[in-house]
C-alpha cells in the first residue's frame, strides 16, 4: 500500500466522487474515503479534487490539517489508534501501549520504516466502558490486555489481513445495565411515532407548504399532523439531551415558522466528550427510534432532508446504519410518500474527521458543508441560518429518540416521568472505578448516590459529571439530583475510587483541551496552553499558591472571553478540583514562594525524545555537578 499505484488512486477517486457527488460540500467525506483506502490523503489526489470540485488546493490542504483522522503522509498498512482517555489510562493503557510499541518495533506517533504499521494516540474511542480500547484500521478493538496486545502485534508482524483476525477482537458490547420506560425494552414499534404524527385527521394546509404551486397535490394531502405533533412536543416539556437543555419544541417551531424555502434536520452523533458512549449504544440498539424522530421532526418543520453526523470513531457502524435506512425505505417509513402520505424525507449519514470541536452545532454545520469545523458567532442561530444558511434543527441522538416515543405515546405520558422541570428519562454512561460500567436509564432526578449503588461504585471519592467540560463533584454532592434544576448532565459519569490520584485525570483533561482547541480565539488558544503548562509544573512538584492564583485568573478570563463553549468550560477540571479536592494541588507544592516554571534541561526533554538521546551528554548539568 505504501507504493501508491496511480491507476488504483484514479479508480478510488472516481468511485468516491460518484458516491458522494462532485460538490464542495462532499469534500470531507471524499477525503475520509481516501484516508481509509490509502491510510493517507495522497498528495496526487489534491489537484484532481481541486479541479473536480472547483476548489483551491490550499482549502483542501487546510481540511487535511484540521481533522486528526486525516494525514498527508502514509501511516502504514496497519494504523493503530490507542485510546488515551483517562478511563483507559486507569485500566493500564499506557503500559499496554509501551508493550505494543516494543513488540512492533515502533515509537508512538511514528510509522515503522518498512511502512508496515504506525501507533498513535487518540483522545477517546467511545469505548470507555470496555477499555482499554483501540482502533485498528478504523475498527474498534476492546478490552485490551497483555495477551490481546501480543496477539495484535503477532498478527501485524505476520501481515495477516484484518478479515482473518479473530472476530472476538472486534466485539463491541452495548452493556445495558438498567432500562426504564423509554429504551431497550423492544417496546417501540418502527413507524408507531410516524403513524401517530400523520393520522391526526383533517386536510388543512401546513403553514410551511404555502409556497407550493396551486396544482401541487401535496397542498391538499398534507394533514394537520405536524401541528398536533408539535403540541405534543410542547406538552412533553422535552429538553435537549445534548447538555444545554434547550426545549426541543421551541427549536422545532422556530424552524417551522421560518421563511419559505429549504429546511434541514441534523442529528448530532458526534459524542466526542471523553467518558460518553450512550449515542453509540442508541445507534446500535435503537437506530429506528433515532431515525424516526428525525423523520417526525422533518414532518413538523417542513424539511425533506436530514443529516446524521457521526463521529469517525463509530465508522464501524456505517453498514448497520445504512441497513436500517434501507429497511425503513422498504417499509415506507423513509423516502417518498412516507406511509402513503405526501411526506417526503430522506436521511444521509455523514462522518466526522476527528475533531472534538465539531460536537458544537455551528462547527458541525460547517463540517457537514465540507469545511473546517470552527464555531461561528452564535448569532444568527442555526434555527434561522444553519446548514447552507437555511433554517436547521440540530438535536442530539437521544433527543430524537425521545421525540419518536413522545409522538407514539403522547406528551402527557412523557411529562409524567422525571421531575417538573426535567421530564422523561435520561441515559447515563458510567465508567471508571466501578464494578458494573455501562449504560443506565433512570427517570430524571435520580440521585448520584443511587447510580453509584447500582454500578457498584459506592466507595468513590469523586465523579466527573458530563465529561471534562462538566463538573467534578465529591462525596458531599452524592445526594444531589441529576436533572436540569440541580446537577445538569449530558449523562456521563466517570467514577474515581478512593485510592485514585485525581491529578492524573486533571492532567489528562488539561492536555485534552489544549489539543482540541481550534485556535480561533486567543483566550482559548493561549489559555488552554498556559493551564496545561501550569499542570505540568505542579506535576514536577514546583507549584505554589502564586500559580494557583494565576490559574484561577486565567480560568476566569477563558470563561468570559472565549469564543465558544470549549474555551468557556476547558478550565472546569482545574477550578473544580481546586475547590473540591484542594489536597491534590497542595501535595505538589514544595514552597509557599513562587518557583519559576522554566527549566532549560526539562524543556529539552521533547528534543531528547525526538532524537532518542538518553545519554548524560544530552542533559544540562548544574553548576554543583
Amino acid at each position: 500500500m505504501n507504493q501508491l499505484d496511480g491507476s488504483a488512486l484514479s479508480e478510488v477517486l472516481e468511485q468516491t466522487l460518484d458516491r458522494h457527488g462532485r460538490s464542495p460540500q462532499s469534500l470531507l467525506q471524499i477525503l475520509l474515503d481516501l484516508q481509509r483506502a490509502f491510510h493517507c490523503v495522497p498528495r496526487a489526489a489534491l489537484p484532481v479534487l481541486a479541479d473536480r470540485l472547483d476548489l483551491s488546493q490550499l482549502r483542501i490542504e487546510g481540511l487535511v490539517s484540521f481533522y486528526s483522522f486525516l494525514s498527508p503522509t502514509f501511516q502504514g498498512d496497519y494504523v493503530v489508534h490507542l485510546s488515551d482517555n483517562i478511563t483507559d489510562q486507569m485500566s493500564g493503557s499506557r503500559d499496554l501501549a509501551s508493550l505494543l510499541c516494543e513488540r512492533l518495533g515502533v515509537k508512538p506517533g511514528e510509522t515503522r520504516k518498512d511502512g508496515r504499521v504506525s501507533v498513535r494516540f487518540t483522545s477517546c474511542t467511545g469505548m470507555c466502558d470496555q477499555g482499554p480500547a483501540a482502533l485498528v484500521n478504523y475498527l474498534p478493538v476492546t478490552r485490551l490486555d497483555r495477551k490481546r496486545v501480543e496477539l495484535i502485534a503477532e498478527l501485524i508482524n505476520g501481515e495477516v489481513p484484518l478479515e482473518e483476525w479473530p472476530k472476538e477482537l472486534f466485539r463491541v458490547e452495548s452493556q445495558i445495565r438498567r432500562s426504564d420506560v423509554m429504551f431497550f425494552r423492544k417496546a417501540f414499534e418502527p413507524g408507531a411515532g410516524l403513524r401517530a404524527s400523520l393520522d391526526r385527521g383533517g386536510k388543512s394546509l401546513e403553514p410551511w407548504a404555502e409556497d407550493l404551486p396551486p396544482h401541487d397535490a401535496r397542498r391538499h394531502q398534507l394533514e394537520r399532523g405536524g401541528a398536533e405533533t408539535l403540541k405534543e412536543m410542547y406538552s412533553s416539556e422535552l429538553r435537549g439531551r445534548g447538555g444545554a437543555g434547550f426545549k426541543a419544541a421551541i427549536k422545532w417551531e422556530s424552524v417551522r415558522d421560518a421563511a419559505k424555502g429549504d429546511r434541514y434536520v441534523v442529528c448530532n452523533a458526534d459524542e466526542g466528550e471523553p467518558g460518553t458512549f450512550k449515542d453509540r449504544v442508541l445507534l446500535t440498539d435503537c437506530a429506528d427510534m433515532v431515525i424516526e424522530g428525525m423523520t417526525i421532526c422533518g414532518h413538523v418543520v417542513g424539511s425533506r432532508k436530514g443529516v446524521m453526523y457521526v463521529r469517525q470513531e463509530y465508522w464501524y457502524l456505517k453498514d448497520h446504519l445504512e441497513g436500517v435506512l434501507e429497511r425503513r425505505r422498504g417499509l415506507g417509513l423513509l423516502g417518498k410518500n412516507i406511509l402513503g402520505s405526501a411526506l417526503d424525507f430522506e436521511v444521509e449519514v455523514q462522518f466526522g474527521g476527528g475533531a472534538y470541536i465539531c460536537g458544537m452545532e455551528t462547527a458541525m454545520i460547517k463540517s457537514i458543508e465540507g469545511r473546517r469545523g470552527i464555531p461561528r458567532r452564535r448569532w444568527p442561530m442555526p434555527v434561522m441560518q444553519g446548514l447552507f444558511k437555511r433554517p436547521t434543527v440540530v438535536n442530539n441522538v437521544e433527543t430524537f429518540a425521545c421525540a419518536a416515543a413522545i409522538s407514539a405515546r403522547g406528551g402527557a405520558w412523557f411529562k409524567g416521568i422525571g421531575t417538573e422541570a426535567s421530564t422523561g428519562t435520561k441515559l447515563f454512561c458510567i465508567s471508571g472505578d466501578c464494578g458494573r460500567p455501562g449504560i443506565y436509564e433512570y427517570p430524571m432526578g435520580v440521585s448520584i448516590r443511587e447510580i453509584l449503588r447500582d454500578c457498584d461504585g459506592q466507595d468513590a471519592q469523586g465523579i466527573q459529571v458530563s465529561g471534562p467540560s462538566g463538573t467534578l463533584i465529591n462525596r458531599s454532592d452524592f445526594d444531589r439530583a441529576a436533572c436540569f434544576e440541580d446537577l445538569s448532565t449530558v449523562g456521563t459519569l466517570i467514577v474515581f475510587g478512593p485510592d485514585r490520584d485525581l491529578f492524573a485525570a486533571i492532567r489528562n483533561f488539561a492536555l485534552f483541551f489544549q489539543h482540541e482547541s481550534c485556535g480561533l480565539c486567543t483566550p482559548c488558544r493561549v489559555g488552554t496552553t498556559l493551564l496545561a503548562n501550569y499542570v505540568k509544573k505542579f506535576e514536577r512538584g514546583c507549584g505554589s499558591p502564586v500559580d494557583v492564583s494565576e490559574m484561577t485568573n486565567i480560568a476566569g478570563l477563558m470563561k468570559t472571553m472565549s469564543h465558544c463553549g470549549l474555551g468557556q468550560t476547558a478550565s472546569n477540571p482545574i477550578t473544580d478540583s481546586l475547590s473540591k479536592f484542594p489536597g491534590v494541588w497542595e501535595r505538589r507544592m514544595k514552597t509557599t514562594e513562587f518557583i519559576p516554571a522554566f527549566d532549560l534541561d526539562w524543556a529539552l526533554e521533547e528534543a531528547r525524545a525526538l532524537t532518542g538521546r538518553t545519554d548524560a551528554q544530552a542533559h544540562l548539568l548544574s553548576e554543583e555537578a
